[in-house]
């Protein structure tokens, strides 16, 4: 083994230069007047760490112990994605490049550590990742073994590969190992090497291996050194990962680093701050030892273009006497919002403390260094579940907010654990100032094309250019509601359900929806109409149709006359116990499918948690009918926030009807080419804290004489909208309610737009048992008109009736969608029940349930609009979409 010469300990200066980290004074709003020194270090306290908890927003997916391996003769962990300077994913030639930690899986599970080497993927679509071996001379690395760093590809084309050199303290620099008591004796330093790329037709490879550098040692002030953690330190040393980033506001570039807190071990002491505020201090009793846990991000700038030269400066943040390790920390900056994003063990937190291996991040405003505080209040961004604790580890959060890890330890169906060793499911994150969610999950190991980090100045452009959609919700009023009259104009034509023919004799089917184009026009494939449904089998009671719905589809040459094909997604790979009703769009030969994930998959007693669902597959036709293939991993994109949308905890607390966040309806602007998502939500909030305000009641004079009953705070309906920025599904920003009918209906179902002589036309369904206690109103479409999206609604026909079911059979058809030609499909619901209720037809006998039940297309219904009215203009056979 060729002997590798050892540099002398270079310790570098903690001088801090005066310019090197104030707060940016560019941004798009008013940028924060900087409120700390250069020097100061923000704290993770023991009293925001004790409030880490698990939320439905905070954990990951359980992850199928029924994974593939990346590459079979390697364990692969912690990765890291090749970045230009400017942060943005580098490709060259149509290549996406990828390191990671890998060792011989002729090693164990656990003895990986010790033979961690540096490995390099490459993969045209992100998503298949071919192993190209170590691209290094192990021999002229430093360290006995390689850990996780960086890389960066600067603009003459030379990759940056930044490490953790590890080695033995006792081999003076050397490769000498002792496996012994080795965590001990495991001194890290930060290093560096340089490469050129060659990436061709075969595959991606580095050439002209650049010396190997040492470039940061710990100081012993700030960062603790090996002989300091000999005097009494706690688990391992750290001086490791580091990650080299460029500030878009400044320009300056850094690298941060996992550290401890330096000086003697024996000597460490808490400060106030490190334990909590004054009142969670005079009752918090501090465990001993607790002092010893003392993990830090360290920073250093970057002070030459061969990013090889560095000046140490005070760590960014401390976690003294709350956790010892915060691993792997890296920046994710946009605008004037930095996102110091770490990763950490349940086995580091210090004592009295817990919570769950997972992704920690802290934000600040205004610069890179600043007052970080807890992201979500206290740091937890991303948890494995409970059911698998140890599943994942080492995540990476990208510019593009999605985050990558490795599969470490994942419980299989029995209990056991299956090492993994290979990339994880990546995650889609949700940042909001200091909150985050996660919104979704991609592929095994997909890193997506990501752009740099933004600048306040690129975040301002870009509002200008894109500003996001206001919206001022409006209020359906009582008053409004309690002018609902049937007539002529608005009552269907009675329906015989029993001449009805079914779609098809083994399903019922319901909600209905065709495929749509991206222009929002209904799509044509090489000659086919696509229609959607959701449907159950025909044996099934009408009653418990909901209890088992998925979605099926029909084709059709004409729109008129529909052939029966099948399920539009392929078994055991949907969300929820059930799917309630969506829509579908059509982009060249991809089809993106939104539906209702109810429930949850595998789920023994059915639950009624409501969530927005999404996948994209292909679409194939040919003169056999159409097929859809290829689906992408079905993920949820949108849930309640609690805020506007009511949660289903919030819906508990004493709400008396049903809860919604449901049927999401792709809507695409006409004059904007803006893309939404519109949803039945209900307002957020229990229903004990609900407010009765006068815009809910109506005019001045309407109040003088109504008096609202107090069951009426019970509805609170509401029809949400999800911007598609730019539209990216997987840039989803949930905007508030384009209409509300607090106090006046419970549910308004399927909302959808359709854009008529430059107004908005925003049509939902409801139902007469959903109005609140007061009011009235029939089984029936209802709209309301605007000439903007964001606002200014006002109810068509002045009520907001535009059809209803006639009162001689009250329930023949429901769940109506008016396409942009202005028919109106449905579905028949049930017929010729005399004065019974609906309500009571789950009391009757199957041959009488059956026999009085639709679960078929209804004939089509015409509208005809002017301005602020409708009327019913005709009537098609059943299933005239065209």
């Amino acid at each position: 083994m060729k002997k590798v010469a050892k540099y002398g300990k270079m310790v570098l200066t903690a001088t801090i230069l005066a310019s090197s980290l104030l707060s940016s004074t560019v941004s798009a709003k008013a940028a924060p007047t900087p409120s700390v020194p250069n020097d100061y270090t923000a704290v993770w306290s023991r009293q925001a760490a004790e409030q880490v908890k698990l939320t439905a927003t905070n954990t990951a997916p359980k992850i199928d112990t029924n994974f593939k391996l990346a590459a079979p003769d390697v364990w692969i962990w912690d990765t890291w994605p090749l970045q230009n300077r400017d942060g943005s994913l580098a490709v060259v030639n149509g290549y996406k490049i990828a390191f990671a930690l890998v060792a011989p899986r002729t090693f164990g599970w656990n003895d990986r550590h010790t033979e961690a080497r540096i490995g390099m993927f490459y993969s045209k679509d992100g998503v298949d990742w071919t192993y190209a071996g170590i691209p290094y001379d192990y021999d002229n690395a430093y360290g006995h073994m390689q850990w996780a760093g960086s890389a960066m590809l600067d603009k003459k084309g030379k990759i940056h590969l930044f490490y953790t050199a590890t080695t033995d303290m006792n081999a003076n620099g050397g490769k000498e190992w002792d496996q012994n008591g080795w965590v001990q004796r495991a001194e890290q330093r930060l290093a560096k090497t340089t490469f050129d790329i060659k990436a061709d037709k075969t595959g991606v490879k580095l050439t002209n291996e650049g010396q190997h550098q040492i470039i940061a040692e710990p100081d012993g002030k700030y960062y603790e050194t090996i002989e300091q953690f000999h005097d009494g330190g706690h688990n391992i040393t750290a001086f490791r990962d580091p990650f080299f980033f460029q500030d878009p506001n400044t320009g300056k570039e850094y690298i941060i680093f996992e550290g401890q807190v330096g000086g003697k071990s024996s000597e460490q002491t808490l400060k106030p701050e490190n334990i909590g505020d004054e009142e969670y201090r005079s009752t918090h009793t501090v465990p001993d030892r607790a002092e010893l846990y003392d993990g830090n991000i360290g920073i250093a700038e970057v002070t030459d273009k061969d990013a090889s030269k560095l000046k140490l400066l005070p760590p960014l943040l401390e976690s003294i006497g709350a956790n010892h390790q915060v691993e792997r920390p890296h920046m994710y900056i946009k605008g004037n919002d930095y996102y110091l994003m770490t990763i950490s063990h349940t086995f580091t937190y210090a004592p009295g403390l817990t919570g769950p291996d997972g992704v920690y991040g802290f934000h600040n405003e205004g610069g890179v260094r600043g007052d970080y505080k807890p992201l979500n209040g206290s740091g937890l961004v991303v948890a494995n579940p409970k059911e698998s604790p140890y599943q994942a580890y080492s995540w990476m959060v990208l510019p593009d907010e999605t985050a990558i890890s490795f599969i470490n330890e994942p419980l299989d169906e029995n209990g056991n654990v299956k090492h993994g060793g290979t990339f994880a499911p990546t995650l889609q994150l949700s940042f909001e100032g200091d909150k985050t969610k996660i919104v979704g999950e991609l592929q095994h190991g997909e890193i997506r094309d990501f752009g740099p980090y933004l600048s306040a100045k690129d975040v301002e452009k870009m509002e200008k250019k894109n500003p996001q959609t206001e919206i001022t919700t409006t209020n359906w009023t009582r008053e409004q509601a309690s002018m609902i009259e049937q007539n002529a104009d608005n009552t269907l034509p009675y329906t015989d359900i029993k001449k009805l023919e079914k779609m098809t004799p083994d399903y019922h089917i319901w909600d209905t929806w065709p495929l749509m184009d991206r222009n929002g026009n209904v799509a044509t494939y090489k000659g086919y109409k696509v229609l959607f449904a959701l449907s159950a089998p025909s044996d099934v009671l009408p009653g418990k149709v909901h209890d088992i719905a998925t979605i099926r589809y029909f084709i059709s040459k004409d729109g008129k006359e529909w052939k029966f094909v099948g399920d539009l997604f392929p078994e055991g790979t949907k969300l929820g116990s059930r799917q309630w009703a969506g829509s579908a769009m059509l982009d060249g030969d991809k089809i993106h499918a939104f539906y209702t994930a109810t429930g949850h998959e595998g789920e023994k007693n059915l639950t009624y948690e409501q969530r927005l669902a999404m996948s994209i597959g292909e679409i194939a036709a040919d003169k056999n009918g159409v097929k859809f293939t290829d689906w992408t991993p079905h993920r949820i994109i949108m849930e309640p926030d609690g805020e506007h949308y009511q949660t289903l905890e919030q819906a508990k607390q004493g709400e008396g009807g049903g809860y919604a966040f449901r049927d999401p309806m792709w809507f695409k602007d006409p004059k904007t080419k803006k893309e939404y998502l519109l949803f039945e939500g209900q307002s957020a909030g229990a229903v004990g804290d609900r407010e009765l305000k006068p815009e809910y009641i109506g005019s001045e004079e309407f109040q003088k004489t109504h008096t609202v009953p107090a069951g009426a705070a019970s509805a609170n309906a509401n029809i949400g909208i999800i911007e598609v920025v730019k539209g990216d599904f997987n840039n989803l920003k949930l905007l508030p309610p384009l209409l509300e009918a607090n106090y006046v209906n419970e549910e308004l179902e399927r909302p959808h737009i359709v854009v008529k002589d430059g107004k908005y036309y925003l049509f939902t369904d409801s139902h007469i048992n959903k109005y609140a206690e007061g009011l009235q109103g029939p089984e029936g479409l209802y709209g309301f008109v605007s000439d903007k999206l964001g606002e200014g609604f006002k109810p068509l026909n002045g009520s907001g009736l535009v059809l209803a079911n006639p009162k001689n059979n009250p329930y023949q058809a429901y769940s109506w969608l008016v396409l942009p030609n202005l028919n109106v499909v449905g579905f028949a619901h049930f017929g010729d029940l005399g004065t019974m209720s609906i309500g009571d037809v789950g009391n009757q006998s199957p041959e009488f349930q059956f026999a009085h039940w639709g679960g078929t297309l209804p004939p089509t219904v015409q509208i005809a609009i002017n301005g602020d009215t409708t009327k019913i203009a005709g009537e098609l056979p059943p299933g005239s979409i065209n």
